[in-house]
């Protein structure tokens, strides 16, 4: 199995989000990228437990927040700007975005939910928010999870073997009939 990337052995992956194929300026910081499920639980009067349906998984509405701090970073905010911005004008399209916490949670595309104003940090650096919101498109999803095969099988009836054999040895013992 691949290694997953992390940000001690791989931390260029994690500093920013390629975007439609460009890489974005500055240092990037998500949040709000949760893989929520919606569930439909219902529950039977007089009893313990409950059925669950899988709903949907709607898709992910996330922040990006781009640090820019030096001259590169911002000659090239406008034209990645202008990139996300080309996800809502003309024809519009979602873009394949990638980051590898996004892409732990499934997250491949996205189209834009809002572009914050600049927030100054008063040390010459830059912040600017992005909201996203994950390209997702409809397909029929029922689900009723049948649940665990194991559920009605003592989790330690192994141990419990192995020590009832270990037993039994000792009981043939001479010390087993002291």
């Amino acid at each position: 199995m691949p290694r997953e990337p992390n940000p001690y052995d791989d931390p260029e992956l994690f500093d920013s989000v390629e975007l439609g194929g460009r890489r974005s300026p500055g240092k990037v910081t998500l949040s709000g990228h949760d893989n929520v499920i919606d569930w439909d639980v219902k529950v039977g009067a007089g009893t313990s437990g409950a059925t669950t349906t899988l709903k949907s998984a709607q898709p992910t509405e996330f922040t990006a927040s781009f640090f820019l701090a030096d001259d590169d970073d911002f000659e090239a905010w406008p034209a990645f700007r202008d990139l996300v911005n080309s996800t809502i004008t003309g024809k519009g399209k979602a873009l394949d975005i990638y980051h590898p916490d996004l892409a732990a949670n499934g997250i491949k595309s996205v189209v834009k939910k809002s572009i914050g104003g600049v927030v100054h940090d008063g040390k010459g650096g830059r912040t600017i928010a992005v909201k996203f919101l994950e390209y997702k498109p409809p397909k029929p999803v029922k689900v009723t999870p049948l649940g665990s095969l194991q559920r009605d099988k003592d989790p330690n009836a192994e141990a419990k073997a192995k020590l009832d054999a270990l037993s039994a040895q000792y009981q043939a013992t001479p010390w087993g009939h002291l």
